[in-house]
């Protein structure tokens, strides 16, 4: 079967749970567009440039704490699975 057709056959559930990524994907670039106009606004490029990196720096912080809190529970998982066979 053809990829195309593949995506046609999706199930009604899979295409509200694209929506909905696509949804909050747009929803941050959003924001973060108009944070980055609001610091042009007050400052210039000199503060969107602060701003941006600022931001980034937040962002990269955040996804890097999600992933090692789930390292941590993937590792706590085997343990307690080494446990118990």
């Amino acid at each position: 079967m053809p990829a195309f057709l593949s995506l046609i056959a999706m199930n009604s559930l899979d295409w509200m749970a694209y929506g909905l990524l696509l949804f909050c994907f747009g929803g941050i670039l959003g924001a973060l567009f108009l944070y980055l106009r609001t610091a042009y606004k007050s400052g210039g490029w000199k503060r969107v440039r602060r701003d941006f990196l600022l931001a980034l720096g937040a962002l990269v912080a955040f996804f890097l704490v999600r992933i090692l809190e789930n390292q941590e529970l993937d590792s706590l998982k085997d343990a307690i699975d080494g446990w118990f066979k």
